[in-house]
C-alpha cells in the first residue's frame, strides 16, 4: 500500500488548518510526518485515513484517488477525539468491544485468548490510563489489524502517553516488519528521535529509485 498526499491542505492562505503537505507513505518501515499545533495531528491524520477530503491538492492510494479504498483498508489508532479508547475502559471491555466490532468472536474465552496472545491476560481488568505507551500501542494495533481489509495503521500523536519513545517505536516496527503500513502522527521533537531509530521521514525529498520502491 502506498499512499501520498500532494499539497494536500485544508483552508487557504495563513489560516489553513492543514497547510499544503506532501508526504510518501508505505509498508515495511513506520513512517514518521511531524505536525504542529494542537488540532493538526488528528486532521492529518484523517486525510492519510481518507476520512475527509482536501480543500486543494489530491490524496491518492497506490496511486488512485479512491477515498473509500482508503477508508477501507486503513484504521486510525489512538487519534483524540476519533478512534481514542476511554481513559477508564478496562483492557477486557475494551477487547470485547474492538473483536465485536471486527465481526469476531467477542465472548470471555475470546477476549483471555486475544489479551493472552499480547501478553496482557493479568491486566485485564486494568483501566487503559494506566498501560504504558508501548502495550498500549500494541494493542490498540492489532485490535485494529483483527478488522476484515485493514493493512495500514495511522498512529497518532503517541508522545502524548509519554513513556521510552524507543520502547514504543520498537513494537509499532515489529508490527511494519510483517508487512503492515505504519504512520506515526507526531511532533517535529518525537521525529528527531525516531528517525535515528530506524523509522522513515515521510517529508524528505526521494529519489526516483526509491518512489519506485515505495
Amino acid at each position: 500500500m502506498r499512499v501520498r498526499l500532494d499539497d494536500a491542505s485544508i483552508g487557504h492562505g495563513v489560516g489553513a488548518d492543514v497547510p499544503p503537505l506532501s508526504v510518501t507513505v508505505a509498508d515495511g518501515t513506520p513512517t514518521v510526518i511531524a505536525v504542529e499545533t494542537a488540532q493538526r495531528p488528528m486532521l492529518v491524520s484523517l486525510l492519510l485515513g481518507g476520512r475527509i477530503g482536501v480543500d486543494s491538492g489530491s490524496v491518492t492510494l497506490d496511486g488512485a484517488d479512491d477515498l473509500a479504498a482508503l477508508r477501507a483498508g486503513s484504521a486510525l489508532v489512538d487519534t483524540p477525539t476519533v478512534a481514542e479508547p476511554h481513559a477508564g475502559v478496562t483492557l477486557a471491555t475494551l477487547v470485547a468491544e474492538e473483536l465485536a466490532f471486527a465481526g469476531l468472536p467477542s465472548s470471555k474465552r475470546a477476549v483471555n485468548e486475544f489479551l493472552d496472545a499480547q501478553g496482557l491476560r493479568e491486566h485485564a481488568r486494568v483501566a487503559m490510563r494506566t498501560l504504558p505507551t508501548a502495550p498500549r500501542l500494541r494493542l490498540l494495533c492489532e485490535l485494529a489489524l483483527a478488522r476484515p481489509g485493514v493493512d495500514a495503521l495511522i498512529v497518532t500523536s503517541p508522545e502524548r502517553h509519554g513513556g521510552d519513545v524507543a520502547e514504543w517505536y520498537g513494537a509499532l516496527a515489529a508490527i511494519a516488519a510483517r508487512g503492515t503500513a505504519v504512520v506515526i502522527v507526531t511532533d517535529a521533537a518525537t521525529r528527531g528521535i525516531l528517525i535515528p531509530l530506524g523509522a522513515r521521514d515521510a517529508s524528505a525529498p526521494q529519489h526516483p529509485a526509491e518512489l519506485e520502491s515505495l
